[in-house]
């Protein structure tokens, strides 16, 4: 089966060097570097060149990316559970697949996929558009993990794509995904603090990573990862952040603007009967690529509404907010319709489409079809906290370790925050042309058609 890792076989191992190649993601200097690691090695720098992240950005017009930071993030939270009290215990083939898997994490994006993969059933998830390439038997990929890591490629793509409903995921695997994709993972901290760092907003800096990796501990029960009580705030400051971001960046109007128009945009390529696109083109692609190719097939297509969304894109000529579909006005019929339009991006371009006939006609104008646009965010994000805390001597004497983000003793900021994501952050909203007249009606009257 291979050596096993546990507390004890890390700490034989912790006085002697790295096997080659593991030296290759040095930690930021500005952070204490762990004392240990495990024992494994990178074969990261046989992988194709495909992989490297540049020009393919996955939040909309956030073009913000790194694996050798996630995949540190990564060694320091195997270290941490390593040394747990009871230990996780891994094979060399366990560790192997987690970092595999941490690098090969995003193989599956391609430029704008977190936009466009709402535009079913032409894309899929990313996490199944990874699944595909890594099994791809006659991929350079698939002889490249079997070879030099030396594990079941099956194995990698399941710690990725792991929500798969048509497949069962073995323990094994599922243990190592509910490490690497959960409340508290590498990824999210990664992404986090970086897009926070580089959008020039102060969110992520009061998140004391240090002593959130330095509370996590294994959950025997349940086989996940857990923090202890002294890391409580460090996840609230982290759970915060990711509200912050998303409610004063990723979702912020003005991207969720130009996120609607670029999806519309594409929508009514692939709606042409002649669209010569298929889904490998935009993996091959970055931005740049991406973005000319679309703009030759809207021009042998004669497709100018298309060519204009995208223009508007590309140089910042972004649609109005008309109309705010605010928390008292969220019944549940209305949320009903608004879910099924999301699930299905073709009736949703159907409602816009009629949107802008009733709203022509009002105005005596001859709209195209794609003056107004729904945006509608994902109902699936929340910041909900599925973390086990332990309190060991300073539980409270009627209560039972571990305790949850639920408990009171814990932290009250989980059902607030819950509701502030819901009421604040993520905001239903409907985009128009820079029409004032055009504002005003659809401001005043659009709401009552998604009824």
């Amino acid at each position: 089966m291979g050596q096993c890792y546990g507390s004890s076989a890390f700490s034989r191992r912790r006085q002697g060097h790295p096997r080659p190649g593991l030296g290759l993601y040095p930690l930021p200097r500005s952070r204490p570097r762990p004392r240990r690691y495990p024992s494994l090695p990178a074969p990261a720098q046989h992988l194709p060149a495909r992989l490297r992240a540049s020009g393919v950005p996955r939040r909309a017009p956030l073009p913000l990316c790194a694996r050798a930071g996630r995949l540190s993030l990564a060694k320091q939270f195997l270290a941490r559970l390593l040394d747990s009290d009871p230990p996780l215990v891994l094979s060399e083939e366990d560790v192997r697949v987690f970092i595999a898997a941490t690098l090969l994490h995003d193989i599956g994006h391609y430029p704008f996929s977190h936009t466009l993969e709402e535009l079913r059933p032409f894309f899929i998830r990313h996490e199944e558009g990874a699944r595909q390439i890594i099994e791809d038997q006659n991929g350079e990929l698939y002889q490249t993990i079997a070879d030099e890591f030396q594990i079941d490629p099956a194995r990698v793509a399941n710690v990725i794509d792991y929500e798969n409903s048509g497949l069962a995921v073995p323990p094994e695997d599922l243990l190592l995904a509910n490490i690497l994709s959960s409340t508290l993972d590498p990824d999210k901290i990664d992404y986090l603090l970086r897009d926070s760092m580089f959008c020039g907003v102060p969110f992520g800096e009061s998140v004391n990573r240090d002593r959130l990796i330095a509370s996590i501990k294994f959950d025997p029960e349940r086989q996940r990862l857990a923090i202890t009580s002294k890391g409580v705030s460090a996840v609230e400051a982290l759970v915060f952040t990711n509200y912050q971001m998303y409610r004063n960046v990723y979702w912020h109007h003005g991207v969720r603007s130009a996120s609607a128009m670029f999806k519309r945009a594409v929508q009514e390529i692939l709606l042409h009967p002649h669209n010569r696109l298929d889904f490998s083109d935009f993996h091959r692609l970055t931005e740049s690529g991406l973005i000319a190719r679309l703009q030759r097939e809207q021009k042998r297509l004669g497709l100018e509404t298309s060519a204009q969304l995208l223009e508007g894109t590309i140089h910042r000529r972004l649609y109005k907010v008309a109309a705010v579909i605010h928390p008292s006005e969220r019944t549940q019929p209305l949320m009903n319709r608004l879910d099924f339009l999301f699930r299905h991006p073709y009736k949703r371009r159907a409602k816009e489409i009629e949107l802008c006939q009733v709203f022509g006609q009002r105005l005596g104008r001859a709209f195209q079809g794609h003056e107004i646009l729904i945006d509608i965010p994902s109902f699936n994000k929340t910041p909900e906290v599925d973390l086990r805390v332990f309190y060991g001597r300073t539980l409270p004497a009627d209560k039972t370790d571990p305790l949850t983000f639920a408990d009171p003793e814990v932290s009250r900021l989980r059902d607030s925050l819950l509701h502030n994501f819901e009421d604040q952050a993520k905001i239903f909203r409907i985009f128009c042309v820079d029409d004032p007249d055009l504002r005003e009606v659809v401001g005043k009257e659009a709401k009552q058609y998604l009824s």
